[in-house]
């Protein structure tokens, strides 16, 4: 929990791997899943910020075979109102990102009756990460390096996949029923090598609480995108308030991430003065975090 952009409170609990008998601290990193598409969508306006891109592009500019990509917009994009989805995920072996993509272009389907409605659905952030590749001749895996890791000196912070230079990673874990409470350890999720890397710029990440705060701060209230340009990516576009890869709302904006044993929840204000970041590595539908988390954010505003 943070307070005028210092620590007010802090806790650990349970095990980040139960056999070894490691347990959770301050220093273990987690996958945070779906909370990397607010940084990929940040890669995307920093690029349009430096006129490179355009969100009124169209998606054909950068993939003439996607169906729809004549009517579709980056911006929609951003906002999931493209009526884009991709059926049964991503290839089901190790592959660059190139080959993941046009995979995922050869069995994605589009509505045209969903076009500009809202509909959560990963894969318009697994093309934004794909284009930024495209705009800045790199790979995503290096740009997410360079402007995050290396600018920020994140040392708690690694992709899923690769060397993790000694980082502290949790193992995530889950119920056989997952309307059981109970935590027993017993089922670790065991992530194939494919998985992760099939989430291009939407789950591939971990992070630690101090980084993962220390990295929003900077995107919602640093000098990494302009007041212009943050305005313009994170409103609420949608019923859904999700706009940008955030839930924005009432001069904050929220993410959650859900996947592989692990969930995590954001809530930062549009300063970065006041944040609740929590990260769990047992993820259970009888157990979700969202609640806590918005109550807690609720008690730090108010603090």
């Amino acid at each position: 929990m943070i307070k005028d952009g210092q620590v007010l409170y802090s806790r650990s609990r349970g095990y980040a791997n139960k056999s070894t008998g490691e347990k959770n601290s301050a220093a273990n990193a987690y996958e945070i899943d779906s909370i990397q598409k607010n940084l990929t969508a940040c890669l995307i306006m920093k690029l349009a910020q430096e006129h490179k891109l355009s969100l009124n592009d169209h998606l054909q500019k950068y993939f003439p075979n996607v169906q729809g990509g004549n009517l579709i917009t980056l911006r929609q994009m951003l906002d999931m109102k493209t009526g884009l989805v991709l059926p049964g995920g991503g290839p089901k072996k190790i592959l660059p990102d190139n080959q993941i993509v046009a995979s995922d272009i050869g069995t994605l389907t589009f509505s045209r009756v969903m076009l500009n409605k809202w509909q959560y659905s990963p894969i318009n952030f697994v093309l934004l990460a794909r284009i930024v590749e495209k705009v800045t001749h790199k790979t995503y895996k290096q740009v997410f390096t360079k402007e995050y890791i290396d600018k920020l000196n994140l040392k708690q912070t690694s992709f899923a996949y690769g060397s993790s230079h000694g980082l502290k990673k949790a193992q995530g874990y889950t119920n056989r029923d997952p309307l059981s409470p109970e935590s027993n350890y017993r089922n670790p999720y065991i992530t194939k090598g494919y998985e992760t890397r099939d989430e291009l710029g939407t789950g591939q990440v971990f992070m630690s609480p101090h980084d993962l705060y220390k990295l929003e701060n900077y995107l919602v209230a640093g000098n990494f995108l302009s007041k212009k340009s943050r305005s313009e990516l994170f409103v609420p576009a949608s019923i859904s308030t999700y706009g940008g890869g955030f839930y924005n709302n009432h001069q904050s904006h929220s993410a959650n991430g859900w996947g592989y044993g692990f969930q995590s929840v954001v809530h930062i204000s549009d300063d970065g003065q006041t944040a609740v970041i929590t990260m769990s590595n047992y993820q259970r539908l009888a157990n979700n975090i969202k609640p806590l988390s918005s109550s807690l954010y609720d008690m730090a505003v108010q603090y």
